[in-house]
């Protein structure tokens, strides 16, 4: 009988704790109308942020608290949005979590502050503009936008962005994008590798810079380019179609690849300090 009414006890205090788990959690929901040419910013120090384009002018924010030690305010100044995690007290872990779905109209411009993450951008016709810490970050299926996006140890990863000026950084994080293109793309990281696989745009100016990573670049047999590439101390190999040209300065051949395809219509430029360059057909 001791033993059943300390099993009882034992069901009934861990229902209680799942219980007050459960009613912690929160969901609150903002809806505000946007005219043409309006943005939208969020800042959330812990959390998942996804946001999505979709039709109409109404912008739809989806906040999940997990504790009372954290709270969600929203304004709007005039075709503005302004959404914001803030602590009203000390929290960490789960209790300063707060989970954010948000839906948009496309052509919103929308800048997003998450130092945890991750951070999820799709379907946008505006300019994007993310930042994180640790965050892993993705962006897919936007175009004709300005994409910026900045991290200190999250991967970034770009997918189907069509027609874009794009400017990628990152300190530790690697780099993947797979067909992006556009007139401008600067692709930045001290430590992390990056890898570009698509076309490029006609009269494109194409930048891939790490330091200490590597680089691995994948083109279609018909890509346009003017290549350029550069290891100072690692290795440079190419299994694409060049007519290979002579450096005006020559380092070791095997650190450095200059060379164009079809009638070099855009620039490709690959620099690593330590890092192997690879270069390769589709």
């Amino acid at each position: 009988m001791g033993r059943m009414n300390n099993a009882l006890r034992t069901a009934a205090f861990m229902f209680l704790i799942a219980g007050v788990a459960f009613a912690a959690d929160n969901r609150k929901e903002l809806k505000y109308n946007l005219a043409a040419g309006g943005s939208l910013t969020i800042v959330n120090e812990n959390g998942p942020v996804s946001v999505k384009g979709g039709p109409g002018r109404q912008v739809t924010v989806v906040a999940t608290t997990h504790s009372d030690k954290v709270e969600v305010d929203g304004n709007q100044y005039g075709n503005r949005v302004d959404v914001r995690t803030r602590a009203l007290q000390k929290a960490s872990g789960n209790d300063g979590r707060v989970d954010y779905e948000i839906t948009v109209p496309q052509d919103t411009s929308i800048t997003v502050r998450a130092a945890g993450g991750p951070i999820t951008v799709e379907k946008m016709r505006g300019d994007v503009m993310l930042e994180g810490d640790s965050a892993q970050v993705e962006v897919r299926d936007v175009a004709n936008a300005h994409v910026h996006v900045r991290t200190l140890a999250g991967t970034i990863t770009l997918r189907s962005v069509e027609n874009g000026h794009i400017e990628v950084s990152s300190v530790n994080g690697d780099i993947r994008l797979s067909n992006v293109n556009g007139q401008k793309l600067s692709v930045n990281t001290t430590k992390g590798n990056i890898v570009y696989d698509g076309a490029v745009a006609q009269n494109g100016d194409y930048d891939f810079i790490t330091n200490s990573g590597n680089i691995d670049v994948t083109l279609p047999a018909s890509a346009s380019v003017y290549l350029s590439a550069r290891s100072v101390s690692g290795s440079v190999e190419n299994g694409f179609p060049l007519q290979q040209t002579q450096p005006s300065v020559a380092p070791s051949s095997a650190r450095t690849l200059v060379g164009t395809s079809n009638t070099a219509g855009s620039a490709v430029n690959l620099r690593s300090f330590s890092g192997k360059i690879r270069v390769k057909k589709q």
